[in-house]
């Protein structure tokens, strides 16, 4: 019944070569009985897997965070410049004696 392979053939041609005499010698009875045993036997296909939805949820966030990080920087006004190169000390000669006066007086500048 089954013949010799020749040398020369490769794997895959002599496997194939195999496969049709096997099928050749089968009833159809019992190719049937196996196509029905092999469509019974394969997993429901199902949709898509939920891990493929929450990783294109995190892919979203994380570009939505890196875009709002990118538009933050170059939005920003530049600091103001608060202090001058030279110190003048004219805000305390605007400052009001009295005060000093009446808090030194008073208990309030203990507490």
């Amino acid at each position: 019944m089954n013949r010799p392979l020749p040398p020369s053939m490769p794997d895959d041609a002599a496997l194939r070569q195999l496969h049709a005499q096997a099928l050749d010698t089968l009833s159809p009875t019992t190719l049937g009985r196996l196509r029905s045993a092999r469509h019974a036997a394969s997993p429901a296909k199902r949709h898509a897997p939920s891990w493929w939805m929450a990783t294109a949820c995190s892919a979203v966030v994380a570009l939505a965070l890196g875009y709002s990080f990118l538009l933050g920087e170059s939005s920003a006004p530049p600091a103001p410049v608060m202090a001058s190169a030279t110190d003048d000390s004219s805000d305390v000669l605007d400052e009001n004696p009295d005060l000093y006066l009446w808090l030194g007086g008073t208990d309030l500048a203990m507490e």
